[in-house]
């Protein structure tokens, strides 16, 4: 268990993440999105981008990097403290936030430009070096952790909090599930991310009524972002809850 202390069992207040962080950024993002989309959609192009080398991707994979040192950082905090599950649900974050990362860098070559040999062009139907666009194991390696991570942000950074706020119930910070638990940090980005990709179905009427039938956002990619972005805050979060046991 988590190392108890009377300040412990009397479920302190822990200072968690600024609200510019992890409330104002995911809003400003995706509002950006639909301003720039509505102005045109060249003037979308121009500034964020669209694809594999577009801004999107980009700020993906250096959000990613991010999440990676905090995990590592986070990592050497809890040395010789804390349950050691955490220490595995911590490493196996950060592993997967350098697979979530290597996997959109296509692991260098959309950075450094390099050809793929011709196995992974046979192995690859977009002829890049990475497993999730594999012919064979595409659906395992690509939809599988999509999907498995949009429902994370919904039922652990959205429902979780939520639910814990109408309850009124609070976590004891003695016990492994205050830890793993997103806290309501995650909600903005776990919220936008979970339900971006419904923006065609959901917004389409109202954007045709509104005579913005014109506006076009790349929704996968920008889930991606959010994805990245929900990964690095619930480190965040985590890394700065769990130094404040320290001092």
């Amino acid at each position: 268990m988590i190392p108890t202390s009377p300040s412990l069992r009397t479920a302190p207040q822990f200072r968690d993440l600024p609200s510019w962080l992890w409330l104002w950024i995911p809003i400003i993002y995706i509002t950006l999105h639909y301003a720039l989309a509505a102005v045109s959609d060249e003037v979308y192009t121009q500034y964020l981008g669209r694809g594999e080398f577009g801004n999107n991707e980009l700020m993906t994979m250096g959000i990613l990097a991010v999440a990676v040192a905090i995990g590592l950082n986070t990592l050497w905090v809890m040395r010789g403290m804390g349950d050691g599950r955490l220490w595995v649900w911590i490493s196996l974050g950060t592993l997967g936030c350098i697979y979530f990362g290597g996997e959109e860098a296509s692991w260098g070559q959309h950075l450094m430009g390099w050809e793929s040999s011709e196995a992974w062009q046979a192995f690859n139907d977009q002829q890049e070096t990475n497993l999730h666009n594999s012919d064979k194991y595409g659906p395992f390696l690509d939809q599988l952790p999509r999907n498995l991570i949009t429902l994370g942000m919904f039922i652990g950074g959205v429902i979780a909090p939520i639910w814990r706020r109408l309850k009124n119930f609070t976590l004891n910070p003695a016990g492994i599930h205050f830890w793993i638990w997103p806290t309501v940090v995650c909600l903005p980005t776990g919220l936008i991310g979970a339900t971006v990709t419904g923006q065609e179905p959901l917004y389409g009427a109202l954007m045709d009524a509104a005579g913005l039938a014109h506006v076009n956002i790349p929704a996968g990619e920008i889930k991606e972002w959010y994805a990245g972005y929900f990964l690095m805050i619930y480190l965040a979060s985590y890394n700065l809850r769990f130094r404040q046991l320290r001092k």
